[in-house]
């Protein structure tokens, strides 16, 4: 007869235990505004010139002046949403990142071999209302390390294909894998994941294109034609799981070049 009170304490218990974990739970951000910001914090051999703002790389000369590498930083008070899952980005919820441009001249003289990018990510939690708006502020700064090869303009020897009629292009090789970054905040994990949306094809290179640039078979890169300027754009869009775990396939990149290119031009779209 006396189990039966104890029994409705035991219930009573859990049902508020399990009230309490459920007011604990903090609300997921679902809306963000940022501003990001890159700078060249790394560059050989020393012949190569730094801008003061730090901006961009230039090497070489020739009559149509130096070759460069300019970064160009997306529009100041940037928004982007939440993406909760881990599948493919959706339509919208990439992020205008930062965009790289090489000019490509036909030059003589000193030119690059590596460069690194540091960008900083500041980010502001928007909404819904009931979440912690506001933080969490600037991210720890993230480095693109690239190498990069100026290949002689002598046609028959280019290392990498190259237009007909045109000099060989030059080559870029990303070292390591994509950039992903981590973010835990206010109990909550999310995660950054950034790409190449728009300009040169990000893929694996061929041997002879990895060698000239001194990196190992099967590296990941793209090359720019001699005599243009070229741009590579990046995205980035922030899930509450992370999508991309390694790099993919040169097929996969392909897709998913074209999949976050559509979602960077369609609206944006507001999760209710």
């Amino acid at each position: 007869m006396k189990s039966r009170p104890s029994l409705k304490a035991v219930t009573a218990l859990l049902v508020g235990l399990a009230s309490a974990a459920t007011v604990q739970a903090a609300p997921v951000v679902t809306d963000w505004t940022y501003t990001l910001t890159a700078v060249w914090s790394d560059y050989q051999p020393s012949g190569v010139n730094i801008s003061g703002d730090q901006k961009t790389l230039s090497w070489g000369s020739g009559s149509s002046g130096p070759s460069s590498l300019v970064i160009t930083d997306p529009a100041a008070d940037g928004t982007v949403i939440t993406q909760i899952s881990g599948d493919s980005p959706q339509p919208g919820s990439t992020a205008a990142g930062v965009t790289l441009t090489h000019n490509n001249r036909p030059i003589t003289g000193t030119s690059l071999t590596s460069a690194v990018l540091t960008a900083t990510l500041n980010l502001a939690a928007a909404a819904p209302a009931d979440a912690a708006l506001g933080g969490p502020g600037a991210l720890p700064p993230l480095a693109y390390q690239i190498l990069f090869t100026e290949t002689p303009n002598t046609a028959g020897t280019c290392a990498a294909a190259s237009p007909p009629g045109n000099p060989c292009n030059d080559i870029f090789v990303q070292q390591g894998g994509f950039l992903n970054q981590t973010l835990t905040y206010d109990d909550n994990e999310y995660f950054i994941n950034i790409f190449p949306i728009a300009g040169g094809v990000l893929q694996t290179l061929s041997n002879a294109a990895c060698a000239a640039a001194g990196a190992g078979n099967g590296c990941l890169g793209f090359t720019t034609i001699e005599g243009e300027s070229n741009q590579l754009a990046f995205g980035f869009t922030i899930s509450t799981e992370r999508f991309i775990q390694q790099v993919p396939e040169p097929g996969v990149l392909a897709l998913l070049g074209l999949g976050l290119a559509a979602g960077a031009l369609a609206g944006r779209r507001r999760r209710v």
